[in-house]
């Protein structure tokens, strides 16, 4: 049978588990994201150039081409960065709440200790108290029993 402390630790290993999990998620869906927005970007980017190829001949089309693909770089930049320091709060996030899922699984097993220690303290004085009450329950009795015999030798002379 398991006791309660081992199902807290198995709720709190489920509860990490499922943190790390969803860190993970989190962290494929923010790099399918960024895939997402590169793609985007680099289509943009070629309607751009396509646009301005069907507007004229007059237009430095090989420097328009150049600045829009820097402008797009520096964003896809931008945004892998942003997705990266996001990605890294998570995984601080995760860790810091491990580390104190950690921590107080710790503080409850130390309590757990201390709550054991002291039911022992206290189902040794409940020991030694029933020891006592059954002596003098035992004295009790003797007691009583002297009274009857002399209650029967008062009424019946023997």
């Amino acid at each position: 049978m398991e006791t309660p402390k081992q199902t807290a630790e198995k709720q709190m290993l489920a509860a990490k588990a499922t943190a790390a999990q969803k860190v993970d998620a989190f962290k494929a869906e923010a790099a399918q994201h960024l895939d997402t927005a590169a793609a985007h970007l680099d289509e943009l980017r070629d309607q751009l150039v396509a646009k301005a190829q069907e507007i004229g001949k007059d237009i430095d089309i090989e420097g328009l081409k150049a600045q829009a693909s820097q402008q797009f770089e520096q964003a896809k930049a931008t945004t892998a960065e942003t997705l990266t320091q996001l990605q890294a709060q998570a995984e601080t996030a995760f860790s810091a709440a491990a580390a104190k899922a950690d921590t107080f699984s710790d503080a409850a097993e130390d309590k757990f200790e201390e709550l054991r220690a002291e039911a022992t303290v206290q189902l040794e004085a409940a020991q030694v108290r029933i020891d006592e009450l059954r002596a003098e329950a035992a004295l009790k009795i003797e007691e009583a029993k002297e009274k009857a015999k002399g209650v029967w030798s008062q009424l019946f002379g023997g």
